[in-house]
C-alpha cells in the first residue's frame, strides 16, 4: 500500500494543479465582456504617437520713450536765446498770434505786439541779464524760473528780479506765456 499510496498522491497533486489551472482560466473567461475588451484592447494597443507641437512665444520688451524730450528741447532754445539775449532766435520760437502777459499788465497778442513789448524794455532797461534758475518741462507746458539783473535806465539804479515765466505750446511754438514778479521792483 505505501508504494501505491505515494504514486497516488503524486498523481493527485498533479491533478489538483492542471484542476487549478482550468478553474483559473474558467474564471478569466467569466470577466463581463467589456472588461475582456479592454485587456485585449490594452494589451494590443499600439505605442502612443509622440506630437510635436510648435510653440511660437511672444515677447514683449517695454520700451520707454520721452514723450518731453522734443518739449526739453524748446526749453532749452529759449533759454539760450534769452541768455544770449539773440532777439532773432527769440521770435523764431513763437507762434503767429502768441499772447504774453507780463505781471499785471493785459496780454500783447501777436508778434507785432511782442515786438513792441520787447522795444520798450530795451528803452527801459540797459545791461539786462538773465540767467535759469530752474526748468520744468511736461505736457504742452515749459516753466522757467529766472534770476535777474539790469539796470533801470532812468535812474541807473541796479535791480535784482526774479521772475517765473510759463509757456504754453502747441505745434513747437509758443502760443501763451506769462511773467510773474514783482513790477514794484521795476518802478523808477
Amino acid at each position: 500500500m505505501g508504494m501505491r499510496s505515494g504514486k497516488a498522491l503524486k498523481v493527485k497533486k498533479v491533478i489538483a494543479k492542471k484542476a487549478a489551472k482550468k478553474v483559473a482560466k474558467k474564471a478569466v473567461a467569466k470577466k463581463p465582456a467589456a472588461k475582456q475588451a479592454r485587456t485585449r484592447a490594452v494589451a494590443k494597443a499600439p505605442a502612443p504617437k509622440v506630437v510635436t507641437k510648435t510653440v511660437t512665444k511672444t515677447v514683449t520688451k517695454t520700451v520707454t520713450t520721452d514723450k518731453n524730450a522734443a518739449l526739453r528741447e524748446l526749453a532749452q532754445r529759449i533759454v539760450d536765446a534769452t541768455v544770449s539775449n539773440d532777439e532773432a532766435a527769440m521770435f523764431a520760437l513763437y507762434a503767429d498770434d502768441v499772447e504774453s502777459t507780463e505781471a499785471n499788465n493785459p496780454p500783447s497778442v501777436g508778434v507785432a505786439a511782442l515786438r513792441e513789448k520787447f522795444a520798450s524794455f530795451a528803452q527801459a532797461f540797459t545791461d539786462g541779464v538773465f540767467l535759469p534758475r530752474g526748468v520744468a518741462a511736461d505736457g504742452n507746458t515749459i516753466v522757467i524760473e529766472w534770476d535777474g539783473r539790469m539796470t533801470l535806465a532812468a535812474s541807473g539804479r541796479l535791480v535784482e528780479l526774479r521772475e517765473v515765466a510759463v509757456h504754453e505750446i502747441e505745434n513747437g511754438k509758443i502760443v501763451r506765456e506769462r511773467f510773474y514778479y514783482d513790477p514794484a521792483l521795476l518802478a523808477p
